[in-house]
């Protein structure tokens, strides 16, 4: 039952980013760090935008609109410059099956997500107390953030991570550190007789 409603969430992602879908097979790979300069190319591309961010100044609901006008322009121009460069012709059952896997992947990480969302709420049913002691010290943990850092910094700082963690994920990276980290010495304290 749940494999065929991740197949219908498939093909529902599948009609929803089918103009896109020429765009989508070179962005995997930059995503995926397929070559040794896509992490730079993320990073420089990031920075330059949030630079051109705050030399403008603007305010935050000014910044949002800006970020919205961005994303509408590239929503609307992407699939007409895709399917002019490579037509129907250039299509091929190999792109097709990569174009299905990231599909494939999306929902994937959709139902994760949304699987933990739903369990954290949940502990508000299971374990109130541990619900709002999370609740409230993230909160408070955010909020001091925003306070104290700018706060265009921070949105840079978690565009670069969420756009590097797919290529650090891929590369086992993250995995790779945390091992490191559990392999400190533990630091022993000594009695005293």
């Amino acid at each position: 039952m749940a494999e065929l409603v991740q197949e219908q969430q498939v093909k529902k992602v599948q009609r929803l980013l089918e103009g896109w879908r020429m765009a989508l097979l070179p962005l995997k790979s930059v995503l995926l760090w397929e070559q040794q300069w896509h992490p730079c190319a993320i990073l420089a591309s990031v920075s330059i935008l949030f630079f051109s961010i705050w030399l403008m100044d603007l305010s935050t609901l000014a910044t949002f609109s800006v970020f919205g006008l961005i994303l509408n322009f590239v929503d609307f121009i992407v699939p007409i410059i895709s399917n002019t460069i490579c037509g129907p012709n250039s299509w091929t059952g190999q792109k097709e099956k990569v174009f299905e896997e990231i599909c494939r992947s999306i929902v994937i990480h959709y139902n994760k997500l949304l699987g933990n969302i739903n369990a954290f709420y949940s502990m508000r049913e299971n374990s109130p107390s541990m619900y709002y002691i999370i609740s409230i010290s993230m909160l408070c943990t955010l909020a001091w953030m925003a306070s104290s850092i700018n706060n265009i910094f921070l949105l840079y700082i978690f565009s670069t991570v969420v756009l590097l963690w797919p290529g650090i994920q891929q590369r086992g990276i993250f995995n790779t550190l945390m091992s490191l980290i559990k392999k400190t010495p533990k630091i022993t304290t000594l009695k005293s007789d």
